[in-house]
C-alpha cells in the first residue's frame, strides 16, 4: 500500500483504465478512484473500451470520461482487470504510462506494474479501493461512496454470493452513511429489465438443460437470437444466474455466441467448485465461484468440451 501511495502522491496526469465489457465494480472502482485523485488535484482521464451500459448510467464521475488521442501520463491505474488483453485497445494507454499500478481481486492475473496489489479474499475491488482513497487521506464524498457501493454490491450479487464477507457489509455501512440511495442503486442494478433483456431471458430458459445428475446446468443464446432483439451489453448481465438458481445446481455454464463461431461463456459455482481453474484451460479467468473464457467452434463443440473440463473437479 505504501509504494501505491507514494507513486500516487508523485504523478500529476493519471489514467484509469479497466477491462473491456466493463461490469459494475469495473466502472464502480474507475470512477471512485478517478474522483479521489480529481479532488487531490490531479489530472485524471477515465478510459472506456464502450459506453457506460444503461443500467449503470447513474454512477457520478462521468465528466471524467476522455477519447485517448496518443497523450502521455505519468501514471495509469488499472483497476478489476487480470490480463492485458482484457484491457482491449486500451492497453496500450497501460504500456505506454510511465509508471503504472494494478489493483485486482482476480485469482488469476498476470500483470505486470510499478505498483501491483492483489488481494483474492477482496469481495470487489471497490473494497480495496475504499481501503486506498482512506490511506490517501481523502474524504470519500458521497459520489465517491456511490461508486464504490455499486461496486461491491454488483460483485456480491446484492451480498447474497458466498464472496461475500463481514468486511463488506462493514465498507458498504460505512458508505451507506454517506447518504447513498441504495434503494434506487439496487433497482436499478437488479430490478429494471429491458424488453430486449426479457425475451433473452425466455430463450436462456428455453434452451436449459442439466447434466451430471442436476449438478450443472447449461444454456446458450446464439447470434441470430441475440441480433433480433438488438440486445445491448448490460442485457446479458446476470443470465447465467438463471442455472445458478436452480435447486441442486452446483455449477452454471452460460454461452452467447458473440459472433459466428465465437462464444463467450460465463461460469458460476454455488458452493465448491473453482470455477477459476476450468475457465483457464480455455485461456480465461477469474474468480473460484466466478469466471469466464472466449472460444472459437460450434455449439455442441464447445459446450462438450466445457463439460469435459467440469466433470473432472465434480
Amino acid at each position: 500500500m505504501k509504494n501505491l501511495i507514494n507513486i500516487i502522491q508523485n504523478s500529476s496526469k493519471v489514467a484509469i483504465v479497466t477491462h473491456t465489457s466493463a461490469d459494475g465494480d469495473a466502472l464502480g472502482s474507475s470512477f471512485g478512484i478517478a474522483l479521489a485523485l480529481e479532488g487531490m488535484g490531479k489530472k485524471v482521464s477515465v478510459f472506456l473500451e464502450e459506453p457506460v451500459p444503461k443500467m449503470l448510467n447513474f454512477l457520478p464521475g462521468q465528466h471524467l470520461v476522455a477519447e485517448y488521442k496518443g497523450e502521455f501520463h505519468d501514471l495509469c491505474i488499472c483497476v478489476d482487470t487480470s490480463d492485458m488483453k482484457r484491457l482491449g485497445e486500451r492497453a496500450e494507454i497501460y504500456s505506454n504510462a510511465a509508471r503504472k499500478i494494478t489493483i485486482d481481486h482476480h485469482t488469476t492475473n498476470n500483470m505486470q506494474a510499478d505498483g501491483l496489489w492483489i488481494d483474492e479474499s477482496a469481495a470487489a475491488t471497490g473494497e480495496m479501493i475504499y481501503k486506498l482513497i482512506k490511506a490517501l487521506n481523502v474524504d470519500i464524498s458521497r459520489d465517491i461512496a456511490i461508486n464504490l457501493y455499486t461496486a461491491i454490491v454488483t460483485d456480491t450479487g446484492g451480498f447474497r454470493y458466498s464472496n461475500t464477507t463481514p468486511e463488506s457489509h462493514l465498507i458498504a455501512a460505512d458508505l451507506l452513511s454517506r447518504n447513498v440511495p441504495f434503494t434506487d442503486i439496487i433497482k436499478k442494478v437488479f430490478d429494471t429489465v429491458s424488453y430486449s433483456k426479457m425475451v433473452l431471458m425466455k430463450k436462456t430458459l428455453d434452451n436449459l438443460t442439466l447434466h451430471f445428475d442436476g449438478k450443472v446446468a447449461v444454456s446458450y443464446l446464439l447470434y441470430d437470437d441475440i441480433k433480433s432483439v438488438d440486445a445491448q451489453t448490460d442485457d446479458f448481465e446476470g443470465l447465467v444466474n438463471v442455472g445458478r438458481n436452480l435447486e441442486g445446481v452446483e455449477v452454471s455454464l452460460f454461452l452467447r455466441e458473440e459472433q459466428p463461431g465465437v462464444f463467450k461463456g460465463s461460469l458460476r459455482a454455488n458452493e465448491y467448485v473453482d470455477v477459476a481453474q476450468i475457465a483457464s484451460v480455455f485461456s480465461g479467468g477469474g474468480h473460484k465461484r466466478a469466471a469466464g473464457f472466449s472460444m472459437a467452434g460450434g455449439l455442441e463443440e464447445t459446450m462438450e468440451k466445457v463439460l469435459s473440463e467440469i466433470g473432472k473437479v465434480l
